[in-house]
């Protein structure tokens, strides 16, 4: 015969065969080691994390943005992340401003939708072309309504809107008490019982290191008004719209009642 055959476990083996089999199994140990080994085929690493943020600034993106991102990275929805955050606080295992102990809550404005007439229209367009209302609300750190304004077009800068509260005293704002402060954006005038974070990167580099430590620990208290307002629209999502042809006064009164009931729930 041309070939030695020989009997194993009652099939016939071919050594040709074996050899071939042999030189196949070292081909894939070989390509395997080229495409993975660094040195042979360098591969461009990047962070999973890709976004500029960091810290509690990368937890607040982290709730706002889309629900797959978040429990891809902590296993969670928005709302079970909250509930665990406000276990830990209660039960006395997190203190959540242990850097800003006077502060009384924060400050800002959000956007919910809005109806208008068409001569009205252009007032109440806001900078992402749609119609809204814009709402300042204050919150204290049980991510409590403690004041909301409503009224105001999407067209109006929160500065202004503050502004107009500060001064009107048909508004009925509660100033916060003397030595205490409100925590507030960059969009916002730093000045008494009102803390902005700061601007810039000017001066040594003490100085900058200091104010980026600061700014950080900043966010961290003001982030409650953000988390505030994720919750609250996530729970109402009428305020996301299309609001329906409601007058106007009608849809400031259902902004107010969500506020009330939101804090209602967060009560009990």
């Amino acid at each position: 015969m041309e070939y030695e055959h020989y009997l194993q476990g009652g099939d016939f083996f071919d050594e040709g065969d074996e050899e071939e089999i042999l030189l196949t199994f070292i081909y894939f140990v070989l390509a395997g080691l080229a495409l993975f080994d660094p040195y042979l085929n360098p591969v461009e690493r990047r962070r999973i994390r890709d976004g500029a943020q960091s810290g509690a600034q990368w937890v607040v993106e982290l709730i706002n943005g889309h629900r797959d991102r978040i429990f891809d990275n902590l296993r969670m929805e928005a709302p079970l992340f909250l509930q665990l955050c406000d276990l830990l606080i209660e039960r006395g295992y997190w203190e959540p401003h242990p850097t800003g102990r006077d502060c009384v809550g924060a400050i800002d404005g959000t956007h919910v939708s809005a109806w208008c007439r068409a001569e009205d229209r252009e007032r109440y367009r806001n900078r992402h072309g749609g119609l809204s209302q814009n709402i300042l609300a204050v919150c204290d750190h049980n991510m409590r309504f403690t004041y909301v304004r409503v009224v105001w077009e999407g067209s109006a800068h929160d500065s202004r809107i503050l502004k107009d509260v500060l001064l009107n005293p048909n508004c009925a704002f509660s100033r916060p008490p003397e030595g205490k402060y409100y925590a507030v954006d960059a969009a916002y005038t730093n000045m008494p019982g009102f803390m902005a974070p700061f601007r810039g990167a000017r001066g040594t580099q003490q100085e900058r290191a200091a104010r980026t430590l600061f700014n950080r620990r900043h966010a961290s208290l003001r982030g409650i008004i953000e988390r505030t307002f994720d919750v609250f629209k996530k729970r109402f999502p009428i305020l996301k719209g299309p609001m329906q042809n409601y007058l106007m006064a009608t849809q400031n009164n259902i902004v107010l009642a969500c506020c009330a009931l939101h804090n209602f729930m967060r009560d009990n």
